[in-house]
């Protein structure tokens, strides 16, 4: 499903499926971001990009927003067709070693390991090819959350994971689980302070509705459920 010009939702809420991927391509070169929970979700999301003539044997990057098993549990089969793997600081250590970082007790099943070609800090910048992708390091649902930012087709958009998405049909915001063992309130609410000052216009998330225009607003909104519901 093609969301906006050269974004496409791998797979997630449109297919029935809970955790969001998504792929970027332009000029033949694809990034994905996050890779969902378990092998079925990959082979729908092969099935999903058929349609478009894309196949994740051609994907060149894989950006993992964070280490929960939901959005990295297919890393490892991702790697082994030839894509380099990015994730934050202390997330990237979970991945490799698939430890608790991974939240494996809420999966329920173990989750393989991911050796990750390129641990990834608040600033750095991930080109491939014209895409560019810049790193903001958004700790509090996970130490290692992060944010990539692209600018597509003269807009700001922004691959959130969990740190923060919409919900129903009135697009409430929706703040990440709590589950996690490095879960940290002051840190979550001192991201969202910061993410909320700066310009954003698509907030894609790691579950439910893409939202798809004035993505500041939303992101001003969860901050502020934030300070309601936590402070």
């Amino acid at each position: 499903m093609q969301i906006l010009p050269n974004i496409y939702l791998a797979d997630g809420f449109a297919y029935a499926s809970h955790p969001n991927f998504y792929l970027v391509r332009k000029d033949g070169r694809n990034v994905l971001v996050d890779s969902g929970t378990a092998p079925g979700d990959l082979e729908r999301a092969e099935r999903n990009l058929e349609h478009w003539g894309i196949s994740l044997d051609a994907i060149d990057a894989l950006l993992i927003t964070h280490s929960h098993y939901d959005h990295m549990g297919n890393a490892a089969s991702v790697r082994s067709r030839g894509a380099r793997i990015y994730a934050g600081p202390g997330d990237a250590q979970g991945i490799e070693a698939a430890d608790n970082r991974t939240a494996p007790y809420a999966a329920g099943f173990p989750l393989p390991p991911c050796k990750v070609d390129q641990v990834v800090e608040n600033g750095d910048v991930i080109e491939v090819a014209d895409l560019r992708f810049e790193v903001l390091h958004a700790p509090g649902h996970t130490n290692g959350s992060v944010v990539y930012q692209l600018e597509n087709a003269g807009r700001i958009v922004w691959f959130v994971g969990d740190v923060l998405m919409a919900r129903g049909a009135d697009y409430q915001p929706e703040l990440g689980w709590q589950g996690g063992e490095d879960f940290n309130k002051e840190s979550y609410i001192e991201s969202l302070k910061r993410l909320s000052a700066q310009p954003v216009d698509c907030v894609l998330a790691g579950h439910h509705i893409p939202y798809l225009r004035d993505g500041h607003r939303l992101v001003g909104r969860s901050y502020v459920k934030a300070l309601v519901d936590w402070r």
